[in-house]
């Protein structure tokens, strides 16, 4: 719709434009998904996925607990920059903190982002294998 502030909006059969309400697109995910998932844990997910790779990819290593601060802020701007977000709010409400756990522990995904190359996640192939490496490294103890 031009000149509104809305971001989504469809045309209802006629001339009419209906917006679409962050209710319709979660009852349209728990629909799709036949589970109770809403946009926001896709939003979560896609930010943890993000924080994985930043971390793996920092060139550093978390020798020191202020290297390890440092590549955790770094991670952490890099997803709040794609989320749009601050940084506190996409530390707080979207990255899983096992990321930073594992770091801590020197477990990160960077045997598989060697193995994909860069870790362009609009491919679908790579985004599939990154995201089993994500899973593997959030299950992990």
């Amino acid at each position: 719709r031009a000149g509104g502030p809305e971001l989504l909006a469809y045309r209802d059969g006629g001339r009419r434009w209906v917006d679409v309400k962050s209710p319709d697109i979660n009852a349209y995910v728990k629909q799709l998904t036949s589970r109770d998932f809403s946009a926001k844990d896709f939003r979560t997910w896609n930010a943890t996925v993000l924080a994985a790779v930043a971390v793996a990819a920092d060139p550093r290593e978390p020798a020191s607990e202020t290297a390890y601060k440092r590549i955790t802020a770094a991670a952490v701007r890099t997803v709040a920059a794609y989320l749009g977000n601050t940084p506190a709010v996409a530390r707080a409400s979207y990255i899983d903190p096992r990321v930073f756990d594992r770091l801590r522990s020197g477990w990160t995904i960077a045997d598989t982002l060697a193995e994909v190359g860069e870790p362009d996640l609009s491919v679908p192939r790579k985004r599939t294998r990154i995201e089993a490496a994500v899973l593997d490294l959030l299950e992990g103890e």
